[in-house]
């Protein structure tokens, strides 16, 4: 993942303040199970708008890309 604050801010500038799953998989280039398994087992924080509906606030994914490093895989 990221732990350089610099690169972070510069990968999440002009984005919204609530992020979809897929917006994170469009910044991370990564597919939509591998988000909601971080989601689900490395603690990416979501919160609820709806039924089946997540978001995630782009200052706490940003708190969680910079600690990534230290989640275990």
């Amino acid at each position: 993942m990221m732990n350089d604050a610099t690169a972070v801010d510069s990968l999440l500038e002009g984005q919204p303040d609530l992020l979809t799953t897929d917006d994170i998989c469009t910044l991370m280039r990564v597919s939509q199970g591998t988000v909601l398994r971080w989601m689900k087992e490395q603690g990416l924080p979501t919160i609820s708008v709806g039924p089946r509906l997540r978001r995630v606030r782009r200052e706490h994914f940003r708190e969680w890309l910079l600690r990534a490093d230290e989640i275990d895989d």
